[in-house]
């Protein structure tokens, strides 16, 4: 039994890095509907609903660098800066719930993978494998169908019925 997890070791932990996503992925889909559910109720807190989020992170995050007593390996106001946009970034995206459909904020919010791709690429260099390209054109091909079906049900899109 013990060779079988050595010889295993590297599907496992692939499985364990995919199965990590999707709760990612979960955790997501269920902040984005209770973001729409908010807003429809009339509640205007786009930055307290990202707060426990961000307290979760700093509690776990700080307690594992006290527990390994590591230092920081930046500055901590380049952490500072960088925390400081990413609230802006939540608190727009969940301030939009407001403005538009659960649907519309999640057709903006899947741009975000190409256009990662295509500024790391320019002003960082980073090179990508054929893989990571492949995996971004599912991305927006899933962007493509989402935006078909939201106009077909919005009634303003073809929606085609056969005559038969």
């Amino acid at each position: 039994m013990n060779s079988w997890w050595r010889c295993n070791e590297a599907s496992l932990r692939t499985l364990h890095v995919l199965l990590l996503g999707q709760v990612v992925s979960f955790v997501l889909a269920v902040s984005g509907f209770t973001s729409s559910f908010i807003a429809d109720l009339g509640v205007d807190a786009p930055l307290t609903q990202s707060f426990f989020t961000y307290l979760c992170l700093a509690l776990v995050n700080g307690s594992i660098l006290l527990y390994r007593r590591q230092r920081l390996q930046v500055s901590w106001y380049w952490y500072l800066f960088l925390g400081f946009i990413d609230v802006q970034g939540n608190y727009l995206v969940n301030k939009a719930f407001q403005y538009s459909s659960l649907t519309s904020v999640a057709l903006l919010d899947c741009w975000t993978i190409p256009w990662v791709i295509i500024l790391t690429w320019i002003f960082l260099g980073t090179r990508y494998s054929i893989w990571q390209f492949f995996g971004a054109a599912l991305c927006v091909a899933g962007l493509g169908l989402v935006l078909l079906s939201d106009a077909g049900v919005g009634g303003e899109g073809y929606i085609f019925i056969s005559p038969i």
